[in-house]
């Protein structure tokens, strides 16, 4: 009596199967399921009552297994494909079959069942609107790429084109100047500080067009190494007395400690464009401070690093500072394209070292650069060697 209560109220699918296939209990849940009334299963074999489902059959022949093997069968997937009015009607089923045993024979077997069809709906409609979102992701990811590599190459083409003109205005200038010194002194001399003027801007756009090559071809993984023998220290050195005059007029004292020589293997012009990067920086946000320029070794490791006291970099300048386009400082107040940190990362990683900074807002910067001694041969993928 308990179990037919249960079987009347219960809302799981399900039904108590004899030895001989007949229905000895069944939920007013499953009787809905099979299209026919409870009481006409009770008693009855289940081909008589399934003989109108589609898969009827299916379901016998799992019963069956289970009373003669005593091996359950769970999560078995049943699809109602039910026609009419020229639509299709799905619906789907999971069913367990387990088998009832009494002093350790199998008696009976139990069948639950239960009704999936609106939790698969609900996971297609979700499954379908995660495929539309990640198509639309995929589709973005496309043309952002495509973007970023039009304009990848738009800089290449642009900084080769560009280069032409530059090269041929500094050659007239110079001839003018010649010419001008040979012809007219005087008006040579007049217009000195001029000249000066227009051989200062030519190098600074030279700089930008050299830079947005560098960009192009880091982008298409070209940009080159030529690593030889040579002295960091001399190089720093040299590079300490060509910017002698940029830092007197940004008031700054520029104080070098370096021990040497230090020799290494590493590309002597990549080297001086990254130290020039670092000094123009230290030059340019060192606030008229002084600047400190220190060159160790540390067993097969040179650390360079260059200290300033000026602005300093906010925490989330410090999280950009080496991006491509990137600036920790306002665009209005100072100049430059935002590429020379990220560009100087690339070629310090490309020669197996590393370039790390320390900086608060208003308390200055230290870059410290650690370059191998030695050629690394597994961080040259990155740039092609010419």
């Amino acid at each position: 009596m308990a179990l037919s209560e249960l079987m009347s109220t219960v809302p799981l699918g399900m039904a108590l199967i004899d030895p001989e296939l007949r229905f000895l209990e069944v939920s007013e849940a499953m009787a809905a399921m099979n299209g026919v009334p409870r009481d006409a299963h009770l008693g009855r074999p289940m081909a008589e009552v399934l003989k109108g489902t589609p898969s009827g059959a299916d379901v016998i022949r799992r019963v069956r297994r289970v009373l003669e093997t005593g091996v359950a069968l769970e999560g078995v997937e049943i699809i109602h494909r039910e026609h009419g009015g020229g639509t299709e009607r799905v619906r789907v089923y999971r069913a367990s079959y387990h088998p009832v045993r009494r002093d350790g024979e199998v008696v009976a077997a139990c069948i639950y069942v239960e009704d999936m069809t609106e939790r698969r709906r609900v996971e297609a409609q979700r499954d379908a609107g995660a495929a539309r979102e990640r198509a639309v992701r995929e589709q973005a990811l496309r043309e952002t790429q495509e973007a970023v590599r039009a304009r990848d190459e738009f800089l290449s083409v642009a900084a080769h084109e560009l280069r032409t003109p530059l090269t041929s205005l500094r050659l007239h200038l110079q001839l003018l100047q010649r010419q001008l010194g040979i012809s007219q002194p005087a008006l040579s001399e007049q217009l000195a500080p001029r000249t000066q003027v227009l051989e200062r801007q030519l190098s600074r756009l030279g700089g930008l067009v050299n830079t947005l090559l560098d960009v192009s071809r880091l982008a298409a993984g070209k940009l080159s190494l030529e690593p030889r023998e040579m002295d960091l220290a001399q190089l720093v050195r040299q590079m300490a007395d060509a910017f002698a005059e940029e830092f007197k007029k940004a008031g700054s004292e520029l104080t070098l400690h370096v021990d040497g020589p230090l020799q290494g293997t590493w590309d002597p012009l990549r080297v001086e464009q990254v130290l020039v990067n670092l000094l123009s920086n230290a030059a340019k946000y060192g606030a008229g401070r002084p600047v400190e320029v220190s060159l160790v070794g540390e067993g097969h490791t040179a650390v360079l690093a260059v200290k300033d006291h000026g602005i300093g970099i906010s925490e989330d300048g410090m999280s950009r500072l080496f991006g491509k386009f990137e600036r920790a400082v306002s665009e209005r107040h100072y100049g430059g394209l935002g590429l020379g940190l990220y560009i100087t990362r690339q070629i310090v990683e490309a020669m197996g070292g590393s370039i790390t900074v320390r900086s608060a807002q208003g308390q200055g910067s230290t870059f410290i650069l650690r370059l191998p001694t030695q050629p690394q041969p597994q961080a040259q993928p990155a740039m092609a060697a010419r």
